[in-house]
């Protein structure tokens, strides 16, 4: 295939790939004191790689966000610890900043092969996930849900001054979840919270995939549940557990106010713009752009440590450009709405965002800015046979 020639300012000129869609090197780095990043590789939309942090300590190793489930991921992961001079059995602890698979996939293995405890936020859960031998079901997953939304409306301030003091009970597990029998839950059919039909059902090929993933998936039941401001020990150091909501419920970000250093996950990418999950509950928009102002606020917070693309300097400014980003698509979006009139998200979702994202992502996220905008009092929504329908009001 002939490389295609352009010239500066060319706009057929193909744009260079985002930092987070490059692919896994097989470099290992050491990007802070005592924190090896290891990138794995991923195949994922807009993805190629996920960064594994392994923080050493006289233990021997934690890891972060070990990657996907499967062999290919799991032969990578041995190989970059091989490279750093480690082993699985050498981990003793493992942290899955939250519930997306390229985050977790690994966890459950490491778990059981090297004996290690898994740390998660409270509200973490994953449609795989068992507890005392039963699967979490629909209606507990809605509860931790919504526990995650009551807890995020308690820190909105930019301090960390202002997080709530916690006792020795907030570090314990989350009680235990109920064992009747609820429907299971699966990534796909069903209703959104907006009207429609979630991912359709996938060819039985696949389904058949997914019910074999279970047998040989080890599901990554933590063993510490923690909270916003739950210190852990990484590294020889204390970290702040950060609850960070917006891209997914449950997502964490880790803080190490000794050197600056700020393990982001999915929260803060230097260059694409996290995605935002309009869960159907609270005000996902505004309890993201609330934790990106917290984390964007740390005292002399000097490195971003992200789960997809490199390591990053200045962390605040990052985040008033993700701001930034979120600001203008709301007045897109309310241009739209004064443009075509009262419509569904779908309908409004395809004024937002090209054709070839055109989904239930690309719903999910209207809907987040939507709801954002509606408990603003900027527009109002009504249910018309079963799908909301917003209208967004001009600027006064």
């Amino acid at each position: 295939m002939t490389d295609v020639v352009s010239r500066p300012g060319d706009p057929k000129a193909p744009r260079p790939p985002k930092q987070e869609q490059e692919r896994a090197s097989e470099e290992i780095t050491e990007v802070a004191p005592g924190v090896l990043r290891m990138q794995l590789p991923i195949w994922l939309p807009g993805l190629g790689h996920v960064n594994m942090y392994g923080l050493m300590d006289d233990r021997g190793l934690a890891v972060v966000d070990p990657g996907l489930p499967g062999p290919s991921s799991w032969k990578a992961l041995k190989s970059r610890l091989a490279s750093a001079g480690y082993k699985v059995k050498d981990i003793h602890t493992v942290v899955v900043t939250h519930s997306h698979p390229d985050h977790f996939g690994a966890a459950g293995r490491i778990k059981k092969e090297a004996g290690a405890s898994l740390i998660a936020h409270k509200a973490f859960t994953t449609w795989s996930l068992q507890r005392g031998g039963a699967t979490l079901s629909e209606v507990d997953a809605e509860r931790m849900e919504q526990e995650a939304i009551d807890e995020a409306a308690h820190y909105h301030g930019p301090s960390l001054d202002e997080l709530p003091a916690l006792d020795d009970d907030d570090h314990a597990a989350i009680d235990e979840i109920t064992t009747e029998t609820q429907r299971m839950s699966v990534p796909w059919g069903g209703t959104t919270p907006w009207g429609g039909s979630k991912h359709p059902h996938p060819p039985l090929s696949r389904r058949m995939m997914f019910r074999a993933m279970r047998l040989l998936f080890a599901p990554p039941d933590p063993t510490r549940r923690v909270r916003h401001g739950s210190p852990i020990r990484l590294a020889g150091r204390d970290w702040l557990a950060l609850h960070t909501p917006g891209h997914t419920l449950d997502h964490l970000c880790l803080y190490d106010p000794e050197n600056g250093v700020l393990l982001s996950g999915d929260h803060v990418l230097p260059t694409i713009t996290p995605h935002i999950a309009g869960s159907g509950q609270g005000d996902a928009l505004n309890s993201y752009l609330a934790t990106l102002d917290l984390v964007g606020s740390l005292d002399d917070v000097r490195l971003g440590l992200p789960a997809h693309g490199h390591p990053f300097a200045d962390v605040p400014g990052r985040v008033e450009s993700i701001k930034e980003h979120h600001f203008e698509r709301m007045e897109k979006l309310r241009a739209a709405s004064l443009a075509i009139g009262p419509a569904g998200v779908v309908a409004l979702s395809h004024e937002l965002f090209p054709e070839k994202h055109w989904g239930v992502m690309a719903e999910s996220e209207t809907f987040a800015h939507l709801e954002h905008l509606r408990q603003s009092g900027d527009a109002e929504r009504w249910d018309d046979d079963g799908a909301y329908v917003y209208r967004v009001a001009a600027v006064g």
